[in-house]
């Protein structure tokens, strides 16, 4: 049998989970918290709604917990000396991210005139398929715009 003390060594209730995961803020520009690695709780309650204020809160304590570790393996060592179960979540891989475009990149674009539907006939002489785009249907001659067909 054993002592009352000893079963209660941990204040954490018997299913409590915890999740190790990169720190969301170190991806953030500066170098204070990069590699950082938090620990935090799994929700075992859904959150109810308050009936006073309407707000919707955690039922759960151990929602506001959360722990920062230097490393990925302090946070599992801390774990595991507590006997605490807890599943790691590794980095989301991301995509390059384009950077914006710069005035001396827009340069060898077309003019802002023609963004973003593209080069038009009449104003961008500079592209030799436009240049010379002949007679518009039911406007008259090249020559003569004022001219409409059929009011001679």
């Amino acid at each position: 049998m054993q002592p009352t003390w000893q079963r209660y060594t941990s204040a954490l209730p018997p299913n409590a989970q915890a999740i190790i995961e990169p720190d969301p803020y170190a991806d953030h520009p500066g170098r204070a918290r990069r590699g950082r690695w938090r620990m935090r709780f799994r929700e075992r309650f859904a959150p109810l709604p308050d009936p006073l204020t309407g707000w919707t809160g955690a039922g759960d304590p151990l929602s506001s917990l959360m722990l920062e570790f230097a490393t990925r393996e302090a946070a599992e060592a801390y774990c595991r000396g507590r006997g605490l179960s807890f599943i790691t979540h590794d980095k989301p891989r991301r995509r390059p991210v384009q950077p914006a475009l710069q005035a001396f990149q827009l340069s060898a674009m077309a003019p802002l005139c023609c963004w973003p539907t593209g080069p038009h006939a009449r104003c961008c002489g500079n592209y030799p398929v436009l240049a010379d785009p002949g007679p518009i249907q039911g406007r008259g001659t090249a020559a003569d715009p004022h001219h409409h067909a059929g009011l001679s």
